[in-house]
């Protein structure tokens, strides 16, 4: 009997869910977002949000090389990956995805910029050029994405949203959900709130394929 308990405490510690959360522009002030994100844990799962820094003069290459050692390193110590991504930070999700698709379980979007990387205005370029670069290697990264993969992408947009609009966050193949919300920040502010309950269990279901 001890040794089942054993064996079933090591498999649960060898399976844990650990989750990345990744914020977009704007992520030098992310008090509120990691208050919420650290209520994640009433959900039975590990979070951490990872700032890019997407304002500074860091290029996108080592941004994402920063975050690809840090899911290697997770995935090290045997832990289950799941990635969350707003606005911004969705571009980069996709791209370390893309990257390493076999040690993430799954991907949430949430208000997530992907599409269309033409349509970004020219502060953008000017403020947050890693940010364009994420962007457009993001159009590679979602083509290298096979029918499976993007089963284990969720992206939940906004029935009105000012920055994103839809066809910014839809992906083929991917689970596409319009939540009930207006406007970019209340959506992302909502669904990391309210929204996680499902999201989560969404990336449990995930690591279970």
């Amino acid at each position: 009997m001890k040794l089942r308990v054993i064996l079933a405490l090591q498999n649960n510690m060898a399976n844990k869910l650990h989750l990345i959360y990744i914020p977009g522009l704007g992520d030098d002030k992310v008090t509120g977002q990691q208050k919420a994100i650290s209520t994640w844990r009433l959900w039975g799962v590990t979070a951490e949000l990872f700032q890019m820094h997407w304002a500074d003069n860091e290029p996108w290459n080592q941004k994402l090389k920063r975050l690809l050692v840090r899911i290697d390193s997770l995935s090290a110590e045997k832990e289950h990956i799941g990635l969350i991504g707003a606005s911004a930070g969705a571009s980069a999700v996709i791209n370390a995805f893309a990257a390493r698709k076999n040690y993430v379980t799954g991907c949430v979007l949430i208000a997530g910029k992907v599409n269309r990387p033409e349509t970004v205005g020219g502060q953008y370029h000017l403020q947050n050029p890693a940010f364009i670069t994420s962007l457009r290697d993001c159009q590679k990264a979602l083509a290298s994405l096979d029918v499976n993969d993007r089963k284990l992408i969720l992206s939940r947009y906004a029935l009105a949203d000012e920055i994103v609009h839809k066809p910014d966050s839809h992906i083929l193949g991917a689970r596409n959900r319009l939540v009930p919300t207006i406007g970019h920040g209340f959506t992302i502010g909502s669904q990391i709130i309210f929204g996680a309950p499902s999201f989560i269990n969404f990336l449990k279901r995930t690591t279970q394929k």
